[in-house]
């Protein structure tokens, strides 16, 4: 009689795209502010909730809230949440949720064209801090949305990002886009003013004149735009400044421009009302 060997199961091509699945329709939402505005703008994304002693009192509605939708969470010790959040800067609490969707830029391109529309595009900045930094401004800013690279994830941003946007992610639109160059080209196409900041411009942001709706789009601190993306700006602009540094961090050239931005708008509102 032969041995009956033991019974080995192979994970399928099935099971394997459900747990694809399954991750792209989870985030892990960390830092307080981050967690606390996903919370209070959309509770029904929440799916699980971890959190450490000295935040369970301030987590007391979202708590209640778990309860009554019957979902997990749970009290962790520092190390745990540490694992769960794949990182140290938690603040103590960490929430999975369910993902924005991170539209293509085909979206914004195809859609209404906001009178005064402000949008960010972002040539290379990959740099989740930066591009956290980065949401973060156009939130504050009534930005119409963000132009990222295609960065495989669901969200178009990564957990680190979305806890440096302070609550930003909840504000702005995401858009990706595989070919920036095209992007430009096919939002200029439908009336958008593309300025790009480049350090080497002959033209200073306080000179130029600039229309809305306007595209903002801003390369990584190491190469700048790339060539191809220039040549699809209306025009080139540089933040003049006096000191011995070189240049900016993007996310601080970001909300100077954004700032600059804003209050031509805002002025052209009011110029126009008076008429």
């Amino acid at each position: 009689m032969k041995n009956k060997q033991p019974k080995t199961f192979k994970k399928t091509h099935s099971d394997r795209d459900r747990a694809k699945h399954k991750k792209q329709e989870e985030f892990t939402l960390y830092g307080w502010n981050a967690c606390m505005s996903a919370f209070k703008k959309r509770p029904e994304s929440l799916l699980r909730l971890f959190f450490s002693r000295n935040r369970t009192t301030e987590l007391k509605a979202v708590k209640a809230w778990c309860m009554e939708k019957k979902l997990p969470f749970r009290q962790l010790d520092q190390e745990s949440l540490n694992k769960v959040a794949s990182g140290t800067h938690h603040e103590g609490v960490v929430m999975v949720v369910r993902p924005f969707p991170c539209d293509s830029v085909y979206k914004l391109i195809r859609g209404s064209i906001p009178k005064n529309g402000l949008v960010v595009a972002l040539d290379g900045v990959e740099n989740p801090h930066n591009q956290g930094a980065i949401l973060r401004s156009c939130a504050y800013f009534a930005a119409k949305g963000l132009i990222v690279p295609n960065a495989g994830t669901v969200a178009g941003i990564t957990p680190s990002a979305a806890r440096m946007a302070e609550g930003g992610w909840e504000s702005i639109p995401i858009y990706s886009s595989n070919d920036l160059s095209s992007s430009l080209r096919d939002l200029r196409e439908r009336g958008w003013y593309v300025v790009g900041a480049d350090l080497s411009a002959k033209k200073s942001l306080s000179s130029a004149k600039i229309t809305f709706p306007t595209v903002l789009v801003f390369g990584n601190e190491q190469k700048g735009l790339s060539d191809r993306v220039k040549r699809r700006c209306n025009t080139l602009v540089n933040i003049p400044g006096k000191g011995d540094v070189q240049s900016l961090n993007v996310s601080v050239a970001v909300g100077i421009m954004l700032a600059d931005l804003d209050q031509r708008r805002n002025s052209d509102k009011k110029h126009k009302k008076t008429k």
